[in-house]
């Protein structure tokens, strides 16, 4: 007997056990159960025809034999598993050929793939149905049929603000490679630094203290990436984010006058012949170490009044019919195209390069302050990148990103209500809400822009990010926005996706992301005697959200500079906590009926309440600790009132109005907690939690005093 389901309907059964499966993210276009189970007691033993160079793929299934040893603790010495694999075309470009059939029968795997991508994308999916499986893996036979929705599938990573290793970029690679993302965007300079090693212009590492990628690093990371079917897209941000540029080589900059800090806005100069024959050879240089056709020139965030006094950019203006420096920047960036079309590249930038006049329609722009921009750019005829909701860095549940769909012309950016209840709180911020930052109501877009979105892309600015943070900062929520951009726009559920993401963010830190090591290293040396109460109270928090973190924004707009250390227990919390949402799940069956979860519930609360007692001794004398007192007194307070709720149900008594109005006193605290850093710029104004900490079990616990609460 067979069947055949799509992508969305997978999901659903795969979670109600229907289909015996591990999670799979992101979800298949399709999958047909078979008959019968293929057992795995040997090692994979692949055999493939048409698919071109045959190194990158046997490389490919040596990792995949890796990562099943990873992933079940085994050494696979029986008969070998037979994997036939058949390609259609040899191209093995990252964004082409990557949809497969994948066919698992009782006696061996067959792939038939679009080209060597496609090989790829059927491995990983293949990691995901052996998951984690210590007593031996037994894969059900199915045929899984798949293709991406979008062919550019982004992750972009900041190496400016702190510089990533070359050891940090590989990790996250590799993860990249287990969740079908396929290009990786690098940030490369900025006003804190130049990334790169430069032959022709040796200034503008000088000043990095050694920090930045040698051109064989480079290469490197480029071909590390190449095999495993992800596109490497430099991006060199100009003509602003460009102080450490002019630090190096002033004759090419103009500095506005300094603000409140006494630093100066700086910017490229955009009259001077010497900017665009820096830029030709700077480009020409960086050209030739990424052979990706696409090359971002940034564009973004251009100081308005940085050239206002500058004598050369006055004339140019006149020579050139400008009629404000806004135009002198549209000028800037099409100079700019025809440099990157000379060295053989698409240019990409922000937005802000489609603005006015623009460049020319060959252009991509990458959209990042709502989904307006995509739909304007698009109307314009623009190939489209969407950023817009997909930030990383601002701590945001995956759930969040996740219900944003690339093709949504109206969803990321504020309510225009939103905008203009900031707008009145000061002079200041009526200035600086923009209408850039709105979401005002769109039509959808027509059939026609939809085809111009090449995919999506999740940036992960470093502000707030180190080389140590990096992993737990991207995973497993990249995942969560790796299936937006592969799978269906119909497969939606956040409930089923919080299901297998939390299967997968374990598969991924098994084969080798540092999210979970990092937060136990970082527990261990803030309580190197005893870590598991930090360990215990972490996983159920999160970091506030919205930038609230980034202590340096309120001491800038206090007229200071501060130097923030990322050491803190807010930094070492996910920004997802699987354990409360499993919890809340339960709860949830729990309330439903199922009493047989009153053991795991009752063990669970209890541990959280008492871990507060661990937590106060060993927190004395640790500042970064005791601040987090009040939290982790919270849980405690929190989890008592859980506890009396579930003895309550068993006892089949209506739980005292009196514990639930001190429970619910409690959850209103925390709500408002939560909400406090929910919106941009507001969570800038708002008193946040103590620690700048969130706890997460309040969803679990409200749920557990409504069903006691309502007993008679």
């Amino acid at each position: 007997m067979k069947w055949r389901i799509s992508g969305a309907l997978a999901g659903a059964l795969l979670a109600s056990g229907a289909i015996a499966s591990p999670a799979l993210m992101p979800l298949p276009t399709s999958v047909t159960r078979g008959e019968g189970v293929l057992p795995l007691d040997g090692p994979l033993a692949p055999v493939w025809s048409g698919c071109g160079d045959a190194r990158r793929l046997r490389d490919a299934a040596g990792r995949l034999r890796a990562d099943i040893d990873r992933q079940t603790g085994r050494t696979f010495a029986g008969k070998a598993v037979p994997v036939t694999i058949a390609c259609a075309t040899t191209s093995d470009a990252a964004d082409k050929g990557e949809g497969y059939r994948l066919t698992v029968a009782t006696d061996g795997i067959r792939i038939d793939a679009q080209g060597q991508s496609g090989v790829l994308r059927a491995f990983a999916t293949l990691r995901q149905l052996v998951g984690l499986s210590p007593g031996g893996a037994t894969l059900a036979a199915m045929t899984i049929d798949d293709a991406p929705r979008f062919a550019w599938r982004g992750v972009m990573l900041d190496t400016v603000r702190h510089f990533l290793t070359v050891d940090t970029i590989k990790r996250q690679i590799d993860a990249m490679e287990r969740v079908k993302l396929n290009v990786l965007h690098l940030h490369l300079s900025d006003d804190q630094g130049f990334r790169v090693e430069s032959r022709r212009f040796p200034l503008l590492t000088a000043a990095n203290g050694g920090e930045f990628y040698t051109q064989a690093q480079i290469r490197e990371i480029v071909a590390y990436a190449a095999d495993r079917g992800i596109r490497v897209v430099p991006e060199i941000d100009i003509p602003a984010h460009t102080r450490a540029i002019v630090n190096a080589y002033p004759a090419i900059g103009v500095r506005g006058k300094p603000g409140a800090l006494g630093i100066a806005d700086t910017a490229l100069n955009p009259a001077s012949p010497e900017t665009y024959r820096f830029l030709t050879a700077l480009i020409g240089e960086m050209a030739a170490l990424f052979p990706d056709p696409v090359f971002h020139a940034g564009g973004d965030e251009v100081p308005r009044g940085v050239w206002d006094g500058d004598e050369s950019v006055k004339a140019l203006m006149a020579r050139e019919g400008l009629k404000d420096t806004r135009a002198v920047e549209h000028y800037f960036h099409r100079r700019v195209q025809q440099i990157l079309r000379r060295a053989g590249k698409t240019m990409l930038g922000w937005e802000e390069i489609a603005t006015g006049l623009g460049v020319e329609s060959d252009a991509i722009v990458q959209s990042w302050q709502t989904s307006n921009a995509t739909a304007d750019v698009t109307a314009r005829g623009y190939r489209t990148v969407v950023s817009a909701g997909y930030y990383l860095d601002l701590l945001m549940p995956a759930e969040f990103h996740y219900a944003i769909d690339p093709a949504d012309s109206a969803s990321a950016g504020m309510t225009p209500e939103f905008a203009n209840g900031l707008r009145k709180l000061s002079p200041f911020l009526e200035g600086f809400v923009s209408d850039a930052l709105i979401a005002f109501p769109r039509p959808p877009l027509t059939a026609a822009q939809e085809k111009l979105i090449l995919g999506g892309e999740a940036p992960l600015w470093g502000e707030i990010v180190t080389d140590e943070l990096v992993d737990q900062r991207l995973w497993p929520r990249a995942a969560a926005l790796a299936e937006r951009f592969w799978s269906a726009r119909s497969v939606r559920d956040p409930a089923d996706m919080y299901r297998r993401l939390g299967e997968v963010g374990a598969l991924l830190s098994v084969s080798g992301t540092n999210d979970q090591a990092s937060m136990a290293r970082m527990a261990t040396r803030l309580s190197p005697t005893a870590p598991e109460p930090v360990l215990t109270l972490l996983s159920i928090v999160g970091p506030v959200r919205n930038m609230a973190h980034d202590h340096r924004i309120k001491a800038m707009l206090a007229g200071k500079m501060i130097e923030q250390p990322l050491n803190a227990l807010a930094d070492a919390a996910p920004v997802d906590s699987m354990a409360a949402r499993r919890f809340a799940a339960a709860a949830k069956r729990y309330a439903e009926g199922d009493r047989t979860l009153a053991p795991l519930l009752t063990a669970e609360l209890t541990r959280w309440r008492d871990n507060d007692a661990g937590f106060v001794a060993i927190s004395a004398g640790r500042p970064m600790l005791e601040a987090a007192r009040p939290a982790s007194a919270q849980i405690a307070a929190l989890a008592a009132c859980g506890l009396e709720a579930v003895a309550a149900i068993e006892a089949g008594k209506s739980l005292d109005p009196a514990a639930v109005a001190r429970a619910r006193g409690l959850l209103d605290t925390l709500d408002q907690q939560e909400k406090a850093s929910w919106r941009p710029i507001e969570s800038l104004l708002k008193p946040q939690p103590p620690a700048d900490m969130i706890v997460k079990i309040g969803p679990g616990i409200r749920t557990l005093i409504e069903a006691a609460g309502e007993r008679r």
